[in-house]
């Protein structure tokens, strides 16, 4: 049946315009209450985390006057990429997880994406449920009139403890007087990003870290790549990390102006995981996935299956499969072994060190 509000990748659209309206992320907060947190086995414990768009405190707030109607506890991360909100799922025990986000779209353009209480994003069923849900509700014309709910704040401590996650992801500091070149996007990233590859060693020097609520992914990011090796010649770095606004996935160049796109950085990692000697017990991609990358799989006998373009749909042939590595050519990268969701400090992360070592 065809959905009316989640697209490939939650939802998302054009903030103000319907359907997409004010009182559309309330009825969603309602919504998600009742289909999604409406058992006792759960504390009805929401985690909100958001990009730099400068709807997202509004959207933030706007779900939680529908969430509260159902007797949620909320919690707000702030200003963290959407591997983050995974991050806090899967390690912290929160009930659910809402990134604020239209991902690498302008900011005109704001959403949701939605994870359960494993880190992983919710699966059709149940967007089709909170859709169903919407739709009751609309029906109702339910009017909430209170604006007093608790939204509590743990920014401070989520920050630190993601990017302690992520530096852990890899097996050593030996970074010293290597150059990196960032481009944020003026995005989620724009503080944590140069944190992790600060601490990590690196040599920093990053591009697009000024967020204004109005200039995410515009004209910068990894959607907009055509300038950025350019810019890391001029700063004469090793490698550039271009991240998408959200964060949760990256191409990458070299000091000569090679682009890795996602087939590529899965490459990279993947040699470098053979000549490591580490297991890898099969691979996903899409349906845009590189002819030569499925070659240089069977070659090596390593299993590979296709899935529908979006991460949720690569997670979930992974999970069916038993897979640990996966990834599209536009960058989203999940190591499983890692992360639940794709994250582009961590895929960057994985591919220095595995590139190191070729």
């Amino acid at each position: 049946m065809p959905r009316k509000y989640f697209g490939t990748d939650g939802i998302r659209g054009e903030f103000g315009v319907d359907p997409l309206n004010e009182n559309f992320f309330v009825n969603l907060g309602i919504a998600i209450g009742k289909s999604l947190l409406k058992t006792g086995k759960n504390n009805k414990s929401v985690i909100f985390g958001s990009d730099t768009r400068e709807s997202s405190n509004r959207i933030i707030d706007l779900i939680s006057r529908g969430l509260s109607f159902e007797d949620c506890k909320l919690y707000n991360a702030g200003i963290v990429p959407t591997p983050a909100i995974a991050f806090c799922l899967k390690e912290k025990k929160y009930d659910l997880g809402i990134m604020v986000s239209a991902s690498h779209n302008l900011y005109q353009d704001n959403g949701i994406k939605i994870f359960n209480d494993q880190g992983f994003k919710i699966s059709v069923d149940d967007e089709e449920y909170i859709e169903s849900y919407i739709d009751i509700i609309q029906k109702q014309e339910i009017e909430i009139i209170t604006d007093n709910f608790k939204l509590i704040d743990v920014s401070d401590n989520i920050v630190t403890d993601y990017i302690t996650f992520c530096l852990k992801s890899i097996r050593s500091l030996k970074a010293k007087n290597m150059s990196l070149t960032l481009d944020l996007a003026n995005g989620s990233n724009y503080k944590i990003g140069k944190k992790v590859f600060y601490e990590a060693g690196y040599e920093v020097t990053s591009h697009n870290d000024n967020p204004n609520g109005k200039n995410i992914n515009h004209k910068c990011g990894s959607t907009y790549i055509n300038e950025f090796p350019e810019k890391v010649k001029t700063d004469n770095s090793l490698f550039g990390i271009s991240m998408d606004g959200d964060g949760d996935r990256l191409l990458i160049t070299d000091n000569n102006g090679r682009i890795f796109d996602g087939d590529d950085i899965l490459y990279t990692i993947i040699l470098g995981k053979k000549i490591n000697k580490e297991q890898i017990n099969g691979v996903v991609g899409t349906t845009m996935t590189n002819c030569a990358l499925e070659n240089y799989l069977e070659k090596e006998n390593i299993p590979f299956v296709r899935a529908n373009v979006g991460d949720k749909f690569i997670l979930k042939k992974m999970i069916d499969n038993n897979y640990n590595l996966g990834g599209e050519t536009s960058g989203h990268i999940i190591m499983l072994e890692h992360s639940s969701s794709g994250d582009s400090i961590i895929a960057a992360l994985q591919f220095l060190y595995y590139s190191d070592i070729l």
